[in-house]
């Protein structure tokens, strides 16, 4: 006597909710997983702006010195007490991603951004600006010979001026 087999238990294959769960699960984690290496990057780029900024910001100080002693490799003799840059200028030098000083930005390719110069890379722009503080900022009138001066270290050097990251360093300047 012959009897008909017994369909399996468990049926193999998936079914057509299962497809969807699944295909739902896909479509969330996917863009999740591309945006957390995408935010790792940044913070990867962010990182190496922060160390690099140790032999960035002194050097910067220095040209600021050098240029009240009249002897700047990048910018015009500045007096003791004076703000800088003139209105619309711009003080900005750019850097090597090692953190190697290369030259001084023009203010256009400072708006624009550049990825060389004098062919040679560029990953970081530092701006520098220095302003007479108010009597709000420090509780005391102000004196006239110390400036807050700015060091904003910008990256990356090829976007434009408004769309680099930005970390910026103060300090008080005579």
């Amino acid at each position: 006597m012959r009897t008909t087999p017994k369909p399996p238990q468990n049926p193999r294959g998936t079914s057509l909710i299962e497809a969807v769960i699944a295909t739902g699960v896909l479509a969330v984690a996917v863009p999740l997983v591309f945006g957390a290496f995408a935010e790792s990057g940044k913070t990867g780029i962010s990182a190496e702006a922060e160390t690099r900024s140790i032999w960035i910001i002194p050097r910067c100080m220095e040209e600021i010195q050098a240029s009240r002693e009249g002897k700047a490799q990048y910018f015009e003799t500045t007096g003791v007490g004076q703000t800088f840059p003139t209105a619309g200028g711009v003080w900005a030098i750019a850097f090597s991603a090692e953190g190697n000083a290369i030259g001084k930005i023009s203010q256009a390719a400072y708006q624009k951004g550049l990825s060389e110069l004098d062919g040679k890379p560029i990953r970081y722009i530092a701006a520098l600006s220095a302003t007479q503080p108010s009597a709000s900022n420090t509780g005391n009138a102000p004196s006239s010979s110390m400036l807050v001066t700015c060091v904003s270290l910008e990256y990356p050097a090829t976007s434009s001026a408004q769309r680099r990251q930005k970390v910026d360093f103060y300090s008080q300047t005579p």
